[in-house]
């Protein structure tokens, strides 16, 4: 809940940033006001990834892996941030550090990824009790993913993405705890 209500709220308190078509890793770019606040729920969000990952490793092994990556690559998010381009914001600045750029770019495709991808993995364990609802948000999130990458101004599928994936982990790393 954290990271949704801080790139929410992010996002309506900065003039020219557009929920639908905005990333949220430009919240947290160079020269964006707060983005210590986005930066600081990146971490907080990893941390809440690699736990829900420890609660589900005796059930789900495979989907633990997965979010275990995913706590890292949100890590390597949160600090090699990025600049912007032409349709940001003003008060968003180009960044003058390629390597960053690049390293955002791939830390943030496999954050997303792994993220899409842990429920499938859940999905087709032995176990298919839960299987349903686990398939279902796979099969939700990952033409959204699909569309965040290929087509411009579509923030909003990144922004479904996360917190579907968010929201699955949470609930199914609760209802495994200890199992």
């Amino acid at each position: 809940m954290l990271f949704t209500g801080s790139w929410l709220l992010l996002g309506l308190s900065h003039d020219g940033y557009s929920q639908v078509r905005g990333s949220i890793s430009v919240l947290a770019g160079y020269g964006a006001p707060y983005a210590w606040v986005l930066t600081v729920a990146f971490l907080v969000q990893a941390a809440a990834m690699a736990s829900a990952g420890w609660l589900l490793r005796r059930t789900a092994g495979s989907a633990a892996g997965l979010l275990a990556v995913n706590a890292v690559a949100t890590i390597v998010v949160a600090t090699a941030r990025i600049g912007c381009n032409g349709g940001d914001a003003d008060w968003c600045t180009p960044s003058a550090h390629p390597l960053s750029e690049g390293v955002h770019t791939v830390a943030a495709t496999t954050a997303l990824a792994t993220l899409s991808l842990a429920p499938l993995a859940f999905g087709l364990r032995r176990d298919r009790k839960h299987s349903p609802v686990a398939l279902a948000c796979f099969a939700v999130m990952a033409p959204l993913l699909v569309a965040f990458g290929v087509l411009a101004g579509t923030g909003w599928a990144e922004k479904a993405v996360v917190t579907i994936g968010i929201f699955w982990a949470a609930l199914t790393a609760s209802r495994y705890a200890g199992a």
